[in-house]
Protein backbone atom coordinates (compact mmCIF):
# COMPACT_ATOMS: atom_id res chain seq x y z
CA UNK A 1 0.00 0.00 0.00
CA UNK A 2 1.19 3.18 -1.24
CA UNK A 3 0.85 6.24 1.23
CA UNK A 4 1.50 10.12 0.91
CA UNK A 5 1.62 11.91 4.31
CA UNK A 6 0.00 15.46 3.86
CA UNK A 7 2.32 17.33 6.84
CA UNK A 8 5.94 17.34 7.75
CA UNK A 9 5.75 19.36 11.17
CA UNK A 10 5.73 17.65 14.73
CA UNK A 11 2.97 14.78 14.29
CA UNK A 12 4.13 14.65 10.44
CA UNK A 13 7.46 13.66 11.51
CA UNK A 14 6.56 11.70 14.80
CA UNK A 15 4.16 9.38 12.57
CA UNK A 16 7.25 9.13 9.71
CA UNK A 17 9.62 7.93 12.53
CA UNK A 18 7.55 5.61 13.74
CA UNK A 19 6.21 4.28 10.54
CA UNK A 20 9.54 3.41 9.25
CA UNK A 21 11.42 2.12 12.33
CA UNK A 22 8.46 -0.36 13.26
CA UNK A 23 7.11 -0.44 9.52
CA UNK A 24 8.29 -4.51 9.90
CA UNK A 25 6.84 -5.10 13.31
CA UNK A 26 3.21 -3.39 12.86
CA UNK A 27 2.66 -4.22 8.98
CA UNK A 28 4.42 -7.26 8.90
CA UNK A 29 2.05 -8.93 6.33
CA UNK A 30 1.65 -5.63 3.94
CA UNK A 31 4.19 -4.19 1.62
CA UNK A 32 3.81 -0.41 3.34
CA UNK A 33 5.34 2.33 1.35
CA UNK A 34 5.74 6.12 2.29
CA UNK A 35 5.76 7.47 -1.01
CA UNK A 36 5.65 10.60 -0.60
CA UNK A 37 5.36 13.73 1.81
CA UNK A 38 3.84 17.07 1.56
CA UNK A 39 5.36 19.94 3.52
CA UNK A 40 4.78 23.56 2.83
CA UNK A 41 8.40 24.52 1.80
CA UNK A 42 12.19 23.19 1.54
CA UNK A 43 14.46 25.44 2.63
CA UNK A 44 17.02 22.81 3.06
CA UNK A 45 16.23 19.06 0.79
CA UNK A 46 18.89 17.19 3.09
CA UNK A 47 16.92 17.99 6.29
CA UNK A 48 14.00 16.16 4.51
CA UNK A 49 13.62 12.63 3.13
CA UNK A 50 13.90 12.14 -0.08
CA UNK A 51 10.35 12.02 -0.94
CA UNK A 52 8.96 15.22 0.21
CA UNK A 53 6.98 17.47 -2.26
CA UNK A 54 5.43 21.25 -2.35
CA UNK A 55 2.91 20.36 -4.79
CA UNK A 56 -0.07 18.44 -3.45
CA UNK A 57 -0.75 17.39 -7.57
CA UNK A 58 2.05 14.99 -7.34
CA UNK A 59 0.00 12.98 -4.70
CA UNK A 60 -3.53 13.39 -6.25
CA UNK A 61 -2.47 12.39 -9.98
CA UNK A 62 -0.29 9.16 -8.74
CA UNK A 63 -3.22 6.62 -9.28
CA UNK A 64 -0.70 4.47 -7.28
CA UNK A 65 -1.35 6.09 -4.03
CA UNK A 66 -3.54 4.50 -1.75
CA UNK A 67 -3.92 6.14 0.94
CA UNK A 68 -3.63 9.96 2.35
CA UNK A 69 -2.59 10.69 6.08
CA UNK A 70 -3.62 14.61 6.67
CA UNK A 71 -1.98 15.96 9.81
CA UNK A 72 -1.78 19.44 8.28
CA UNK A 73 -4.85 20.68 10.73
CA UNK A 74 -5.14 24.01 8.91
CA UNK A 75 -7.43 25.68 6.00
CA UNK A 76 -6.22 23.66 2.92
CA UNK A 77 -7.10 20.39 4.80
CA UNK A 78 -10.75 20.12 3.85
CA UNK A 79 -9.85 20.73 0.12
CA UNK A 80 -7.24 18.49 -0.17
CA UNK A 81 -9.64 15.76 1.72
CA UNK A 82 -12.42 16.18 -0.82
CA UNK A 83 -10.23 15.73 -3.77
CA UNK A 84 -8.60 12.19 -2.30
CA UNK A 85 -11.91 11.00 -1.65
CA UNK A 86 -13.54 11.92 -5.16
CA UNK A 87 -10.11 10.42 -6.68
CA UNK A 88 -10.37 6.72 -4.72
CA UNK A 89 -8.05 7.54 -2.19
CA UNK A 90 -9.15 6.16 1.76
CA UNK A 91 -8.24 9.18 3.63
CA UNK A 92 -7.26 9.79 7.83
CA UNK A 93 -7.22 12.73 8.89
CA UNK A 94 -6.58 14.43 12.51
CA UNK A 95 -8.39 17.76 11.72
CA UNK A 96 -11.24 17.76 13.70
CA UNK A 97 -12.32 21.68 12.32
CA UNK A 98 -12.73 19.41 8.84
CA UNK A 99 -14.99 16.56 10.80
CA UNK A 100 -16.98 18.86 12.61
CA UNK A 101 -17.87 20.93 9.33
CA UNK A 102 -17.95 19.13 6.89
CA UNK A 103 -18.10 15.46 8.00
CA UNK A 104 -21.73 14.47 6.31
CA UNK A 105 -20.54 15.71 2.97
CA UNK A 106 -17.02 14.31 2.87
CA UNK A 107 -18.55 10.62 4.18
CA UNK A 108 -21.12 10.71 1.46
CA UNK A 109 -18.70 11.27 -1.03
CA UNK A 110 -15.97 8.39 0.66
CA UNK A 111 -19.28 6.00 0.41
CA UNK A 112 -19.96 6.91 -3.32
CA UNK A 113 -16.28 5.98 -4.10
CA UNK A 114 -16.23 3.12 -1.97
CA UNK A 115 -13.03 4.00 0.38
CA UNK A 116 -12.60 4.98 3.97
CA UNK A 117 -12.92 7.90 6.04
CA UNK A 118 -10.97 7.74 9.00
CA UNK A 119 -10.58 10.17 11.81
CA UNK A 120 -9.49 8.39 15.32
CA UNK A 121 -7.11 11.03 16.22
CA UNK A 122 -9.02 14.16 15.60
CA UNK A 123 -10.66 13.64 19.38
CA UNK A 124 -9.07 12.44 22.65
CA UNK A 125 -5.52 11.94 21.30
CA UNK A 126 -4.53 8.30 21.86
CA UNK A 127 -7.63 7.06 23.33
CA UNK A 128 -9.37 5.87 20.59
CA UNK A 129 -12.98 7.53 21.81
CA UNK A 130 -14.43 7.82 18.03
CA UNK A 131 -14.15 3.87 17.08
CA UNK A 132 -15.17 3.00 20.23
CA UNK A 133 -18.23 5.44 20.05
CA UNK A 134 -19.05 4.01 16.32
CA UNK A 135 -18.94 0.63 17.75
CA UNK A 136 -21.26 1.30 20.75
CA UNK A 137 -23.36 3.70 19.58
CA UNK A 138 -25.00 1.04 17.50
CA UNK A 139 -26.66 -1.27 20.17
CA UNK A 140 -26.17 1.39 23.37
CA UNK A 141 -27.92 4.32 23.41
CA UNK A 142 -26.31 7.06 24.81
CA UNK A 143 -27.30 9.29 26.92
CA UNK A 144 -24.66 11.71 27.84
CA UNK A 145 -21.08 12.82 27.25
CA UNK A 146 -18.72 14.51 29.59
CA UNK A 147 -15.26 15.48 28.46
CA UNK A 148 -12.13 17.48 29.28
CA UNK A 149 -10.37 18.01 25.90
CA UNK A 150 -8.09 20.89 26.30
CA UNK A 151 -4.85 19.13 28.17
CA UNK A 152 -3.50 23.38 28.31
CA UNK A 153 -6.47 24.57 30.07
CA UNK A 154 -6.46 21.71 32.67
CA UNK A 155 -2.76 22.17 33.54
CA UNK A 156 -4.13 25.98 33.64
CA UNK A 157 -6.64 25.43 36.23
CA UNK A 158 -4.17 22.87 38.10
CA UNK A 159 -1.56 25.23 38.89
CA UNK A 160 -4.13 27.56 40.23
CA UNK A 161 -5.24 25.02 42.73
CA UNK A 162 -2.63 23.19 43.84
CA UNK A 163 0.15 26.32 44.04
CA UNK A 164 -2.60 29.15 44.85
CA UNK A 165 -1.94 31.63 42.02
CA UNK A 166 -4.04 33.89 40.19
CA UNK A 167 -4.82 33.15 36.74
CA UNK A 168 -2.05 35.37 34.84
CA UNK A 169 0.65 34.04 37.21
CA UNK A 170 -0.50 30.39 36.43
CA UNK A 171 -0.78 31.26 32.56
CA UNK A 172 2.80 32.29 32.85
CA UNK A 173 4.01 29.27 34.11
CA UNK A 174 2.73 27.40 30.87
CA UNK A 175 4.74 26.69 28.13
CA UNK A 176 2.71 26.62 24.67
CA UNK A 177 4.74 25.99 21.10
CA UNK A 178 5.04 28.76 19.16
CA UNK A 179 1.83 28.31 17.02
CA UNK A 180 0.07 27.23 20.17
CA UNK A 181 -3.03 29.82 21.85
CA UNK A 182 -4.75 28.73 24.77
CA UNK A 183 -8.62 28.02 24.14
CA UNK A 184 -9.98 30.19 26.28
CA UNK A 185 -13.72 30.64 24.72
CA UNK A 186 -13.76 26.78 24.16
CA UNK A 187 -14.26 26.95 20.79
CA UNK A 188 -12.15 23.81 19.82
CA UNK A 189 -13.72 21.97 22.71
CA UNK A 190 -17.36 22.55 21.42
CA UNK A 191 -15.86 21.20 17.74
CA UNK A 192 -14.57 18.15 19.65
CA UNK A 193 -17.64 17.79 21.62
CA UNK A 194 -20.06 18.38 18.33
CA UNK A 195 -18.04 15.53 16.59
CA UNK A 196 -18.61 12.97 19.78
CA UNK A 197 -22.25 14.00 19.92
CA UNK A 198 -23.37 13.72 16.26
CA UNK A 199 -21.74 10.13 16.70
CA UNK A 200 -23.40 9.34 19.81
CA UNK A 201 -26.36 10.55 19.51
CA UNK A 202 -26.81 9.86 15.39
CA UNK A 203 -27.65 13.63 14.39
CA UNK A 204 -26.24 16.63 13.10
CA UNK A 205 -25.36 19.25 14.84
CA UNK A 206 -24.92 22.86 14.70
CA UNK A 207 -21.54 24.10 16.02
CA UNK A 208 -23.73 27.71 16.60
CA UNK A 209 -25.96 26.02 18.63
CA UNK A 210 -23.87 24.44 21.42
CA UNK A 211 -23.65 26.96 24.55
CA UNK A 212 -19.88 28.10 25.69
CA UNK A 213 -19.07 30.25 28.11
CA UNK A 214 -15.37 31.49 28.58
CA UNK A 215 -13.10 30.24 31.19
CA UNK A 216 -10.66 33.55 31.36
CA UNK A 217 -12.61 35.98 34.42
CA UNK A 218 -12.14 32.58 37.12
CA UNK A 219 -9.96 33.91 39.93
CA UNK A 220 -8.17 32.42 43.06
CA UNK A 221 -11.17 33.19 45.35
CA UNK A 222 -13.45 30.54 42.91
CA UNK A 223 -10.74 28.68 43.15
CA UNK A 224 -10.21 28.71 47.14
CA UNK A 225 -14.42 28.49 47.49
CA UNK A 226 -14.66 25.77 45.35
CA UNK A 227 -12.42 23.78 47.61
CA UNK A 228 -13.88 24.67 50.24
CA UNK A 229 -17.04 23.37 49.28
CA UNK A 230 -15.31 20.26 48.63
CA UNK A 231 -14.87 20.69 44.78
CA UNK A 232 -12.45 21.22 42.07
CA UNK A 233 -12.98 23.53 39.18
CA UNK A 234 -12.75 22.26 35.44
CA UNK A 235 -13.35 23.21 32.03
CA UNK A 236 -15.92 20.64 30.74
CA UNK A 237 -17.88 20.27 27.45
CA UNK A 238 -20.56 18.23 28.04
CA UNK A 239 -23.95 17.10 25.85
CA UNK A 240 -27.04 15.37 27.90
CA UNK A 241 -29.81 14.06 25.62
CA UNK A 242 -32.94 13.17 26.34
CA UNK A 243 -35.50 12.64 23.22
CA UNK A 244 -36.45 16.13 22.96
CA UNK A 245 -33.63 17.73 22.89
CA UNK A 246 -29.70 18.12 23.61
CA UNK A 247 -28.07 20.31 26.05
CA UNK A 248 -24.79 21.38 24.29
CA UNK A 249 -21.95 23.31 26.31
CA UNK A 250 -18.75 24.35 27.50
CA UNK A 251 -18.40 26.07 30.27
CA UNK A 252 -16.42 25.64 33.96
CA UNK A 253 -18.08 23.44 36.02
CA UNK A 254 -17.25 22.10 39.56
CA UNK A 255 -16.57 18.92 39.94
CA UNK A 256 -16.53 17.10 43.33
CA UNK A 257 -13.40 15.70 44.51
CA UNK A 258 -14.17 12.19 44.78
CA UNK A 259 -15.17 12.15 40.92
CA UNK A 260 -12.04 11.09 38.44
CA UNK A 261 -12.58 14.71 36.76
CA UNK A 262 -11.43 15.93 39.91
CA UNK A 263 -7.85 13.64 40.06
CA UNK A 264 -7.36 14.18 36.18
CA UNK A 265 -5.20 17.01 36.41
CA UNK A 266 -1.85 18.92 34.58
CA UNK A 267 -1.71 18.01 31.05
CA UNK A 268 -4.00 15.19 30.63
CA UNK A 269 -7.51 14.81 29.69
CA UNK A 270 -10.52 12.71 30.13
CA UNK A 271 -13.85 11.83 28.00
CA UNK A 272 -16.69 9.79 29.76
CA UNK A 273 -20.09 8.72 28.80
CA UNK A 274 -23.08 7.32 29.79
CA UNK A 275 -25.53 4.80 27.88
CA UNK A 276 -28.72 2.74 29.00
CA UNK A 277 -26.52 -0.60 28.32
CA UNK A 278 -23.97 0.55 30.15
CA UNK A 279 -22.51 2.23 32.89
CA UNK A 280 -20.11 5.37 32.87
CA UNK A 281 -17.24 4.54 30.32
CA UNK A 282 -14.06 6.77 30.51
CA UNK A 283 -10.96 7.45 28.82
CA UNK A 284 -7.84 9.06 29.54
CA UNK A 285 -4.65 10.11 28.43
CA UNK A 286 -2.84 12.90 26.65
CA UNK A 287 -3.01 14.79 23.72
CA UNK A 288 0.10 14.83 22.46
CA UNK A 289 1.98 13.96 19.38
CA UNK A 290 3.03 10.17 20.18
CA UNK A 291 -0.52 9.18 21.49
CA UNK A 292 -2.14 11.09 18.21
CA UNK A 293 0.44 9.18 15.66
CA UNK A 294 -0.50 5.76 17.73
CA UNK A 295 -4.22 6.54 16.63
CA UNK A 296 -3.47 6.85 12.91
CA UNK A 297 -1.43 3.68 12.97
CA UNK A 298 -4.79 2.20 14.46
CA UNK A 299 -6.64 3.86 11.51
CA UNK A 300 -3.74 2.62 8.68
CA UNK A 301 -4.60 -1.08 10.43
CA UNK A 302 -8.36 -0.35 9.88
CA UNK A 303 -7.76 0.54 6.19
CA UNK A 304 -5.95 -2.64 5.32
CA UNK A 305 -8.89 -4.52 7.05
CA UNK A 306 -12.38 -5.50 5.69
CA UNK A 307 -13.77 -3.08 8.42
CA UNK A 308 -15.93 -0.48 6.77
CA UNK A 309 -16.75 2.47 8.17
CA UNK A 310 -20.48 3.75 6.97
CA UNK A 311 -21.65 5.79 9.85
CA UNK A 312 -23.97 9.19 8.10
CA UNK A 313 -25.75 10.74 10.90
CA UNK A 314 -29.69 9.85 10.29
CA UNK A 315 -31.56 12.60 12.63
CA UNK A 316 -31.42 16.62 13.10
CA UNK A 317 -32.39 16.85 16.89
CA UNK A 318 -32.72 19.96 18.49
CA UNK A 319 -29.77 21.40 20.27
CA UNK A 320 -30.60 23.66 23.09
CA UNK A 321 -27.49 25.04 24.41
CA UNK A 322 -27.52 25.44 28.28
CA UNK A 323 -31.07 26.33 28.31
CA UNK A 324 -32.98 23.53 29.65
CA UNK A 325 -29.98 22.23 32.25
CA UNK A 326 -31.24 23.01 36.02
CA UNK A 327 -28.34 23.00 38.52
CA UNK A 328 -26.54 24.94 41.21
CA UNK A 329 -24.44 27.21 40.30
CA UNK A 330 -21.15 29.05 41.95
CA UNK A 331 -21.51 32.75 40.87
CA UNK A 332 -19.65 35.41 41.34
CA UNK A 333 -21.78 38.65 40.50
CA UNK A 334 -20.81 41.98 39.38
CA UNK A 335 -23.52 43.38 42.59
CA UNK A 336 -25.10 41.69 44.92
CA UNK A 337 -28.49 42.39 43.71
CA UNK A 338 -32.09 40.66 44.73
CA UNK A 339 -32.12 38.05 42.09
CA UNK A 340 -28.84 36.90 43.55
CA UNK A 341 -30.25 37.23 47.05
CA UNK A 342 -33.22 35.35 46.58
CA UNK A 343 -31.30 32.36 44.85
CA UNK A 344 -28.42 32.12 46.93
CA UNK A 345 -28.35 28.92 49.31
CA UNK A 346 -24.60 29.99 50.53
CA UNK A 347 -23.35 33.63 50.60
CA UNK A 348 -19.62 33.14 51.12
CA UNK A 349 -18.25 36.60 51.00
CA UNK A 350 -19.91 37.72 47.93
CA UNK A 351 -19.99 34.52 46.19
CA UNK A 352 -23.10 32.71 46.51
CA UNK A 353 -24.34 28.67 45.97
CA UNK A 354 -27.47 29.08 44.13
CA UNK A 355 -30.36 26.78 44.76
CA UNK A 356 -31.34 24.61 41.29
CA UNK A 357 -31.61 27.28 38.51
CA UNK A 358 -32.57 26.51 34.69
CA UNK A 359 -29.77 27.59 32.15
CA UNK A 360 -32.53 30.24 30.68
CA UNK A 361 -31.76 32.54 34.11
CA UNK A 362 -28.42 32.21 33.83
CA UNK A 363 -28.59 33.52 30.49
CA UNK A 364 -31.57 36.35 31.48
CA UNK A 365 -28.35 37.41 34.33
CA UNK A 366 -25.28 37.13 32.23
CA UNK A 367 -24.18 40.73 32.36
CA UNK A 368 -24.67 40.66 35.71
CA UNK A 369 -21.84 37.91 36.78
CA UNK A 370 -18.13 38.21 37.34
CA UNK A 371 -18.13 34.59 36.93
CA UNK A 372 -20.33 31.57 37.14
CA UNK A 373 -19.44 27.71 37.55
CA UNK A 374 -22.17 24.94 37.25
CA UNK A 375 -22.16 22.42 40.22
CA UNK A 376 -22.03 18.63 39.15
CA UNK A 377 -23.52 16.98 42.31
Amino acid sequence: MNIAILGFESLGRKLYEILIAKKSEIYRNYDLNIKYILVNEIPDIALLPNNATTDFKNIINDNDIDLIIDVLNNDKSFEYIKEALYSSKHVITTNFDVIASHYVELQAIAIDMNVKLLFDGAVGGGMSIINNLLMSSTYNEITKIEAIFDDDINNLLTLMSKYNLSFNQALDNISLTVDKQLDFEGKIQAKKLQILSMIAYNTTINYDDIYRYSISNIDSDIILVSSLLGYKAKYIASSYFNQSYINMTVEPVLVKNTDIFASTENRYGIIRYYGIYSDAVAFYGKNDGDVIANAIISDIKRVLSDYRQKFMPRYSHIVSGNRHLVSRYLIKPKVMNDFFKNIAEKNLDNIIVSSPISGDEILEHKNEIQFYARIID
